[in-house]
């Protein structure tokens, strides 16, 4: 019984489906526009409108336009074109007009749809949608403030929004920040049908913001975003890294110094007289890595090296500790010994097994001579007795 029913059920759902939009006798369809969204954005002077509709039997074969503010000014085939594929119709009887706009005004404008067919014929639908060019913006306020922002110090980013962006709040994200930004203002400007609008952030940066990439992005409902972005220059006071150490081997000397700072800091070591010493640096961003090897005499390990970083922000010093290391001449000659000892080892365990050997066949075995001379007795003792 529930097959049954359950056969009955996808029958009728099947025949539905067939008969979408199915008139009865002497009726006819209405006029009707499907527009999914109220706001398109444009890109790269182009914007995408997908579209359907539906209208009587009389009107469906008529010619579709599109218009700019009012029907007055329909758009030339040099700035429209057919693009199907944007919108699934939701019922068989269903049309769709989905369109691509080209050579679109940098300005918002409205466009709208209309049929036209037989003698003068047309039917204007009311639903319009709104073009946009949004573009947003960020900078540093006041725009007074040098690009330079100082680490540690507290700073605003603006984000703003051109008049041209729709009318709507809309939903602003900030990506590329190493530290979490302290407080967020909006504010927003009416300007007749748009609106002005911006988000003040309070931050403070750190020195890994230096030449970092900040994202400003907003979001108008669904499908309409407008984003901007900016590299940051932050400067910051040097700072001598703890992988900072020196190494002695034997009478060789090697330091590293790595500081961090922007602008980049100079190394300086007060140890290093001699031009004859050989240095040499290397920099990423905010490092700079310095690194000096030289020989010395009667170095201890209570004896210490300096390393001094600085910038036009100030100056740091800090006291590298000193590792000394065991030579490798001396591991090798340990090794050799080692080697040395173990091979006479070897070979005296060698001669004293073969020595051990040869005593314990000399002492089992009996000479063959020995036996030949013990034939001969007995042979003769035998020959002797026998008459």
């Amino acid at each position: 019984m529930k097959r049954k029913l359950l056969s009955a059920l996808l029958w009728v759902l099947f025949m539905t489906g067939l008969c979408n939009g199915c008139l009865a006798p002497g009726e006819d369809y209405d006029f009707g526009l499907r527009l999914t969204e109220k706001f398109i954005a444009t890109e790269g002077g182009r914007a995408w409108i997908p579209c359907a509709f539906t209208a009587p039997m009389r009107a469906l074969s008529g010619r579709q336009v599109w218009f700019r503010r009012s029907p007055e000014f329909p758009l030339s085939p040099a700035e429209v074109q057919n693009n199907r594929g944007l919108m699934r119709p939701m019922i068989s009887t269903e049309s769709e007009c989905s369109v691509v706009l080209r050579n679109v005004w940098d300005t918002p404008e409205e466009y709208g749809f209309m049929l036209e067919w037989g003698a003068n014929e047309r039917h204007i639908f009311p639903d319009r949608v709104q073009v946009v060019s949004c573009v947003a913006k960020v900078e540093l306020t006041p725009s007074t403030y040098s690009k330079n922002l100082l680490a540690g110090k507290e700073t605003f980013l603006n984000c703003s929004l051109s008049k041209h962006c729709p009318g709507i709040d809309p939903k602003i994200t900030w990506k590329g920040f190493n530290s979490k930004p302290l407080l967020m203002q909006k504010s927003k400007k009416e300007m007749q049908e748009y609106s002005g609008f911006s988000e003040r952030l309070l931050y403070t940066p750190v020195p890994e913001d230096h030449q970092a990439e900040i994202t400003c992005e907003a979001t108008f409902g669904k499908n309409l975003s407008a984003s901007a972005k900016t590299v940051l220059t932050v400067h910051s006071h040097p700072q001598i890294l703890n992988s900072s150490a020196c190494s002695l081997l034997q009478d060789l000397l090697t330091c590293v110094c790595v500081s961090q700072g922007v602008p980049l800091p100079d190394i300086h070591w007060p140890l290093l007289q001699n031009k004859h010493h050989f240095t040499k640096g290397r920099a990423s961003y905010i490092t700079v890595r310095s690194t000096f090897t030289m020989t010395v005499v009667n170095f201890t390990s209570n004896s210490t090296v300096m390393c001094v970083s600085r910038n036009y922000l100030g100056q740091t010093n800090m006291t590298l500790p000193v590792n000394i290391i065991e030579g490798l001449r001396n591991a090798y000659r340990w090794i050799i010994k080692f080697l040395v000892i173990a091979l006479l080892i070897t070979l005296a365990f060698c001669v004293i097994c073969f020595w051990m050997k040869a005593k314990y066949q000399k002492l089992t075995e009996v000479p063959y001579s020995s036996l030949e001379k013990r034939a001969e007795t007995l042979n003769a003792e035998n020959n002797i007795e026998t008459p």
